[in-house]
């Protein structure tokens, strides 16, 4: 039984085909999905890091909020303390000694009030400092994300564009040269020796 040397020749191109395609394939699929799987995460992380900075603003703005009205709070707590202390000097005068003594505790309680309102007013002061630098780090990071997530976007097209099979075909060709070009050189061979 002979065979065609056309025959053995468009089988073998016809394996190096079903070779080629299948490896092609399967690079693509897995380097699609890879980036595919990159681009989620990278989306993913940059979605919860806006979120957080957008809540880490709200935060800031409440305690801000608070601050302003621990502030005008205490102002006026000073300015009735004054006042009080004032008016107190001048009663405790009047009032016999074993009396001022329990007086003179209330006032010293009251100035400990007052003292107790300007710590909580620092106190939320430093909170919303707090929050800010918070919300200029996650900002960094924001930052750091979106420029990963540029990264990975441009290596998923490149990835794409390296899988096109290009003129003709050949560039795809040349990646699979390690199925071809051995089928290449036995199609080659058995035509040379069937002569």
């Amino acid at each position: 039984m002979k065979i065609s040397p056309l025959i053995v020749l468009l089988v073998g191109l016809a394996i190096g085909g079903i070779a080629f395609g299948t490896h092609q394939a399967g690079r693509a699929t897995d380097a699609e999905i890879r980036l595919e799987a990159a681009l989620v995460a990278q989306r993913d992380s940059a979605s919860r890091w806006m979120a957080s900075r957008d809540s880490l603003v709200g935060i800031a703005r409440g305690l801000r909020a608070d601050s302003q009205v621990l502030a005008l709070r205490y102002a006026n707590a000073s300015q009735a303390a004054r006042r009080a202390h004032r008016t107190a000097d001048s009663l405790l005068a009047r009032l016999p000694d074993t009396l001022r003594v329990g007086i003179r505790l209330v006032f010293d309680s009251l100035a400990g009030e007052t003292d107790a309102c300007r710590l909580v007013a620092a106190n939320a002061n430093a909170r919303a400092q707090n929050c800010e630098q918070r919300a200029r780090g996650d900002s960094l990071q924001l930052a750091q994300t979106a420029t990963l997530l540029l990264r990975a976007e441009a290596a998923w097209h490149t990835e794409q564009r390296k899988n096109q099979p290009g003129f003709l075909g050949l560039r795809s060709f040349w990646r699979a040269r390690s199925y071809t070009l051995p089928l290449v050189a036995l199609s080659a061979f058995l035509l040379v020796t069937r002569r």
